[in-house]
């Protein structure tokens, strides 16, 4: 009987798990396409942007892009962290200073 419940709970969690995964992949994929927002020419921009969306390319399974459009893809810049995947890490609210009962009692 337990361990129906925990194949029961490994199932219920493994969505979980692929959508964090995935959003990491999805944060990785914007944080190397703003990295061609420097770049003028409008088909080399877009080559870019092409390039950098690899690691979502290669999630899926699909072919890969072209190297000439991985090499566009500015290297990140030293000293400043990628973006923190919102969905791997659970929000966090901020600790009230006041006790149970005082949020009770208005006065």
């Amino acid at each position: 009987m337990k361990s129906r419940h925990f194949v029961l709970v490994v199932l219920c969690a493994m969505p979980f798990a692929a959508f964090a995964a995935h959003a990491a992949t999805r944060d990785d994929v914007m944080y190397a396409a703003s990295r061609c927002g420097g770049i003028a020419d409008n088909r080399t921009w877009l080559e870019c942007y092409y390039g950098a969306a690899q690691p979502m390319r290669a999630e899926l399974g699909l072919t890969p892009a072209p190297i000439s459009q991985q090499n566009l893809v500015p290297p990140a810049i030293p000293g400043v962290p990628a973006p923190q995947s919102q969905a791997a890490t659970p929000a966090s609210s901020p600790k009230s200073k006041q006790g149970f009962f005082d949020s009770l009692w208005p006065f």
